[in-house]
């Protein structure tokens, strides 16, 4: 009998074990939109939403070559909430331990490597940061590009903004429900308040 338990004990922990990885839970949202379209998504929804936090942005293009540009300041804040990911390969993502330093110069995040870019048809100037999105997967912009604060009102693009939201529950439950937005697309993202653990850690 002890050991009908102890196997039932044994199966129980592999079960629970495995549930854990293959039910794995994203932990937030990341939003692409104009700010009206990213604001009202988040209004209407804030019954589910623990925090949320919009950024500006610019892009240019469309689809296979839309670009997404992020002022660097606001770049360093989402990357302490894990909203960029590296591209392992087709499929995998891992968490980006840290951003490529802009050094004073844009910086493009991407799969092909370049040193410039076209915004509105003209070649702007930049170094590669690495194969680096935004969230689970690259599904939204083709590239994104890091800018200095002191040239962010050169880039001469289309202002947009984008949204870290922390869900209450498995933010998979709530993809749907933003649908009036560009993109919304699934982030393992950490909260203000499990960054600031983290960072305590380190201090």
């Amino acid at each position: 009998m002890k050991k009908i338990l102890l196997v039932g004990m044994i199966l129980g922990g592999l079960l629970l074990t495995l549930s854990g990885c293959i039910f794995d839970k994203a932990k937030g949202l990341i939003l692409y939109g104009s700010q009206d379209q990213v604001t009202s998504a988040i209004a209407s929804n804030k019954k589910d939403i623990a925090s949320s936090t919009i950024f500006a942005a610019k892009q240019d293009g469309d689809g296979d070559n839309l670009t997404i540009f992020l002022k660097e300041t606001d770049a360093k804040s989402m990357q302490k909430q894990q909203a960029f990911t590296k591209v392992v390969n087709s499929d995998k993502t891992e968490v980006l331990k840290e951003l490529p330093a802009t050094n004073g110069n844009m910086v493009l995040l991407a799969k092909d490597n370049a040193t410039e870019i076209s915004i509105r048809a003209k070649k702007q100037a930049l170094t590669y940061g690495g194969n680096i999105t935004f969230g689970d997967a690259r599904t939204y912009a083709k590239n994104i590009v890091i800018v200095p604060d002191n040239l962010w009102e050169s880039v001469d693009a289309k202002s947009e903004s984008i949204a870290t939201v922390m869900t209450k529950k498995d933010a998979a439950d709530y993809l749907t429900d933003f649908q009036d937005v560009d993109k919304a697309q699934l982030a393992d993202l950490l909260g203000l308040f499990e960054w600031n653990e983290l960072e305590s850690q380190y201090a």
